[in-house]
C-alpha cells in the first residue's frame, strides 16, 4: 500500500522534515515502512530542489491506526496547526484537528477495494 503525505504552507519543506524524521524515529513505521522524501519536478528554468511530499510504501504489518497516531502526534507537538494532506489510492484527505477516530475512518474507507 502507498501513502503521501503533503504539507501545504509557509513552512510546508521544514514542516516535511520534520515529520519524516519523526516517522523515522518510530520504530513501528520504521521497521514496516520504507518512507521517502520526495522533490518536486522543477520547471526547466527552475534552480534547486524543493521537496514535495513524504512518500510510503507500507507493508499490511502496519496498521492504519498507529500511521495515523503517528501523524496526529506529530501535529500536536508543532506551534502552529500545519495543513497536512493524506492521499492514498487517489483520495486526498485533509487532516487539521482531526481525532484519530476520524483519521482512521477516512484512510480505511479510502482503502481500494475490489
Amino acid at each position: 500500500m502507498s501513502i503521501n503525505i503533503r504539507i501545504d504552507g509557509e513552512y510546508a519543506e521544514r514542516e516535511l522534515r520534520s515529520l519524516y524524521d519523526w516517522l523515522r524515529d518510530e520504530p513501528n513505521v520504521r521497521q514496516h515502512a520504507e518512507i521517502c522524501l520526495v522533490s518536486k519536478e522543477l520547471n526547466p528554468n527552475e534552480m534547486g530542489d524543493t521537496l514535495d511530499l513524504i512518500s510510503l510504501i507500507i507493508t499490511s504489518s502496519l496498521q492504519i491506526p498507529t500511521l495515523a497516531d503517528v501523524v496526529l502526534g506529530w501535529m500536536a507537538t508543532q506551534r502552529r496547526q500545519p495543513k497536512v494532506t493524506i492521499e492514498r489510492g487517489g483520495v486526498r484527505v485533509e487532516v487539521s484537528g482531526a481525532s484519530i477516530d476520524e483519521v482512521v475512518k477516512i484512510l480505511n474507507a479510502m482503502e481500494p477495494h475490489d
